[in-house]
């Protein structure tokens, strides 16, 4: 009864994309020919998606849809407890108190703590949502899982604080009667309640929640990561604490998250080989991975990389650097080393240029394996609705830009319709060296009618602000090399010694057509399991087992419980995963040809012979940029001018960077959006914060 609406949901929303994907229906800019109610409706919407209306708050900046859906969250939970607080506080207050049994503030805490236990159920079904990476929910309202890793934050507070005080206030309750002894019983009450499990579980739960507070979390992200797959213990714990039966009305959620996370164990299986890896000058580096034939991303889209030489349990997500649209059997991704585990990386593969610039005879076995999953990110490039757009970086949040621009720069020559017709780059970096990442994107080489100019070719403008002049550390040396990622080492004078198949990226998550099916099949597979599991068990152990006198043990109910739903996630829902066609070729073998080159790769070399001959290529993005050093970008000047430029008209705003950026460009959008109003801006992060 909980369960079927989130299932039901995240079946129909999968089918409504499917429909949207093979029915596609394009989304003008302008559209004189509908109603004005029509117009004034779709701007409040999108408004209410894009407007800052808090900028510098604990939670960060808050659209008026995060305003309305907490305050909607608070509502639910507010409402539930009062409607049943009230009623039976007051006949509480009505009764007599009997001598020798409980008091009525004692009558009071236990019914208080019995409440917010029911309220726990609710908060954990939507805690569970906003992790689901292919979440069909989210997908369908068009967030990305990098906006819903805080929408979980917020729930987890929520969580973790009904947790705690239920916890509280029922410990409180036992000490007051002596019975204290009780917290550790594990045997069920007549409400189907075992306590001990319950205090494991909540015990589980505050650790969670004390380490993945910001100041820790940011300061020991691996001892943050490691103790939030805690989350098991808290599911397991809470099932027994609450019984086969309670553990229904959260179940939902959960059980699309299980679904999702079996699914990307599977893709995170398997090893990505054919890697090649580059420190650009600036220290930033540049992984090209490889992708079959077929993948599909978009510009804005991410992925999630594990090394296991560093941390086996640690995922990071990256952002595309390229486009879907470029001919390209590779997906890049830049990393600049701020962190433990990028310095790592970082330094790993400076060890392995020195080591084989030494002997370049040998190929030294790469110690840091690869594993990706993804790609996840927005279901469409929403940046395509506007005319105008406003790019805002700081340091490597440039990376998704790059996509953008290489996207847009593409789509301009093959001549498609109702494009972006003038970008701005604001982007601010503390040293000049940073600049090289623009190296790899000629503007006219992709759109050659940008030369030419006219009405209609894309006005593009890139400022760059230098804020510090100290020098860095320079890795020029390193620039005209390119490592690769190999399995173990080649003797490049032994042809005997061949090497294995390259094999592509592959990619479980739903962003194709056919894979919408698929996981409608999946998710009704696992269901149909999970039921039939469940019958067969209350028909052949449960019912001849349980009887008034010998009842049957709540314990061994939730364990089966637990036998059921892994076997419909992972035996039946495997079952659709195997037998469907598209899964058979996520990962196809490459050529070994493509493995027969050197892993370092000179500049002399005749591969990169065109990309060293600058003079006969047409100017980098890094040459037709517009450098300020020793300012920081003014924004109220910025925006006061696209305002002026772009009078009447709504203009795209994607900011990409630290805190402080993001809070202060969302201001002054904030400011120029009620103050002056001459031109609207829309507001988009497209940062990724864990």
């Amino acid at each position: 009864m909980y369960a079927c609406p989130v299932i039901a949901l995240a079946t129909v929303a999968l089918l409504y994309l499917e429909l949207t994907k093979r029915f596609p229906v394009k989304e003008e800019i302008s559209d004189v020919k509908r109603s004005k109610l029509h117009r004034l409706w779709a701007g409040f919407t999108r408004n209410l998606w894009t407007q800052p209306m808090v900028v510098r708050s604990p939670l960060g900046i808050l659209t008026g849809i995060d305003l309305l859906g907490i305050g909607l969250v608070l509502f639910v939970v507010v409402c539930f407890t009062t409607n049943l607080t009230v009623p039976r506080f007051d006949s509480i207050n009505h009764g007599e108190e009997i001598p020798g049994l409980e008091k009525k503030w004692q009558a009071k805490l236990d019914k208080s703590g019995e409440l917010f236990g029911k309220v726990i159920p609710f908060a954990m079904t939507l805690l569970f949502l906003p992790v689901t990476r292919g979440s069909p929910i989210l997908r369908l309202i068009h967030v990305p899982s990098e906006h819903a890793v805080r929408y979980h934050r917020w729930l987890g507070h929520l969580t973790m604080i009904l947790i705690t005080t239920h916890g509280v206030i029922y410990s409180i309750y036992y000490h007051s009667r002596h019975e204290t002894h009780m917290v550790m019983d594990w045997k069920y009450s007549t409400e189907g309640i075992s306590n001990f499990p319950g205090v494991i579980g909540a015990t589980a739960g505050v650790i969670m929640w004390v380490t993945a507070l910001a100041p820790v979390r940011s300061r020991f992200f691996n001892f943050f990561y490691g103790t939030h797959q805690l989350y098991i213990v808290l599911f397991v714990f809470y099932a027994w604490h609450v019984g086969k039966g309670n553990m229904g009305k959260c179940i939902g959620g959960i059980f699309l998250f299980f679904i999702d996370r079996f699914l990307r164990f599977v893709q995170s299986q398997k090893r990505i080989t054919g890697v090649t890896a580059q420190v650009l000058p600036s220290g930033v580096v540049e992984l090209k991975i490889p992708i079959q034939q077929g993948f599909e991303y978009n510009a804005l889209s991410f992925m999630y990389i594990n090394v296991p030489g560093i941390s086996r349990l640690e995922w990071h997500p990256f952002s595309s650097a390229s486009s879907s649209l470029n001919i390209s059997d590779t997906i890049s991704i830049c990393i600049k080393p701020l962190g433990d585990w990028t310095y790592s990386l970082h330094s790993a593969i400076l060890d392995n240029l020195a080591s084989l610039s030494m002997d370049p005879k040998l190929e030294c076995p790469f110690a840091l394996k690869l594993y990706t999953e993804g790609p996840y990110g927005h279901e469409s490039d929403y940046f395509l609705r506007y005319k105008h757009l406003l790019l805002v970086a700081g340091g490597t949040g440039i990376t998704p830009f790059l996509a953008i621009l290489t996207d847009l720069l593409k789509r301009h020559q093959l001549k498609q319709e109702k494009l972006p017709l003038s970008v701005r780059v604001i982007w601010s970096v503390r040293c000049i060296s940073e600049l090289c990442i623009l190296r790899d994107i000629r503007p006219a080489l992709i759109c050659p009618s940008l030369a030419n100019g006219g009405n209609k070719s894309l006005n593009l403008e890139v400022e760059v602000f230098v804020t510090r002049n100290e020098a860095m550390n320079d890795y020029t040396q390193f620039d005209s090399k390119v490592l690769k990622f190999e399995d173990t080492c080649i003797d490049k004078g032994d042809p005997s010694k061949g090497a294995s198949n390259v094999d592509a990226v592959s990619s479980l998550i739903p962003t194709t057509s056919s894979q919408n099916l698929f996981m409608v099949a999946m998710i009704l597979a696992s269901v149909a399991g999970f039921v039939l599991m469940s019958g067969l068990f209350n028909l052949y152990v449960y019912t001849p087992r349980n009887s008034p006198e010998s009842p049957f043990s709540l314990t061994l109910d939730v364990l089966l419980f637990f036998i059921s739903t892994l076997v419909g996630i992972v035996v039946c829902g495997g079952a659709v995963l195997l037998l469907w066609n598209p899964a058979r070729s996520y990962i196809v073998p490459r050529s070994s040809s493509s493995r027969n080159s050197s892993t370092i790769v000179s500049a002399t070399d005749p591969v990169k012979e065109e990309r060293m001959d600058v003079e006969s290529q047409p100017a980098t993005l890094e040459d037709m940029c517009t450098v300020i050093k020793g300012s920081r970008p003014p924004f109220q000047e910025i925006f006061e001018t696209a305002a002026t430029k772009h009078d009447g008209e709504e203009i795209g705003v994607l900011i990409c960077g630290p805190k402080g950026l993001q809070e202060s460009a969302a201001s002054e959008c904030r400011s120029q959006n009620f103050r002056n109003r001459r031109a609207q801006f829309h507001f988009h992060s497209v940062c990724f914060d864990l």
